[in-house]
């Protein structure tokens, strides 16, 4: 049986998945709503950002809701977000959705969440999998394609110095990295680490300790 707590948790989840306010329902959620600071609008509906909805996400986790139930609830921008905040609360800044437009002689691209710190830069993809079934082919190849992503990256740091707010002439080394909802171990696959998102905060503190087991690439702005 779900815990009330959950439920309402969830609801609101519900509710604020294609839009950005909600009317509560009942005094638990309004109380809910003030504990993650959400604010109340003057016709009653309350504000529900990213912020507010990865916090929800992450209160639900923690209750014992399924991770592929609080997945479906979410889109891929609350996941971004949710990655975003890790990377900043560990001294990363840190821009999201990177493109390069492709045509017939170049190759498009596009990286979730890249993260700067000091000389080490980080090219998350960032994966709403929360289920089993990807473990093998599919986690295979997104880190594969990562990787192949993040050398791109090394011909492209102009561009990026203009998304994080300037990048000085130097080295750099640019560390590939897959983000998923699995609760699992870090994994590699291919020098690629695969991280569970709830794992990633704990992995960031120990960042420079897998470097013998992580593919990197080193190039110069």
């Amino acid at each position: 049986m779900v815990k009330p707590r959950l439920r309402e948790i969830l609801n609101l989840l519900d509710s604020s998945r294609d839009g950005s306010s909600v009317y509560t329902t009942n005094d638990l959620q309004e109380r809910i709503l003030h504990e993650i600071g959400a604010l109340k609008e003057p016709e009653g509906k309350w504000k529900l950002h990213r912020n507010e909805r990865v916090e929800l996400a992450l209160k639900a986790v923690s209750l014992g809701a399924e991770v592929e139930s609080v997945v479906n609830r979410m889109n891929w921008k609350d996941f971004e977000g949710m990655v975003t905040s890790i990377l900043v609360e560990h001294g990363f800044k840190c821009t999201e959705s990177f493109r390069r437009r492709g045509n017939l002689e170049i190759q498009g691209m596009e990286i979730d969440v890249i993260g700067l710190r000091g000389n080490r830069i980080v090219s998350i993809d960032a994966k709403m999998w929360g289920v089993r079934k990807y473990k093998s082919s599919a986690l295979k190849s997104a880190a594969e394609k990562q990787k192949m992503r993040t050398e791109l990256l090394c011909g492209l740091l102009d561009r990026l110095s203009a998304k994080l707010d300037g990048l000085e002439r130097k080295k750099f080394t640019l560390s590939p990295i897959l983000v998923t909802w699995l609760v699992e171990d870090v994994e590699f696959s291919d020098g690629v680490p695969i991280v569970p998102v709830f794992k990633l905060n704990s992995f960031l503190m120990s960042f420079e300790s897998y470097d013998d087991l992580t593919v990197r690439f080193e190039c110069e702005r």
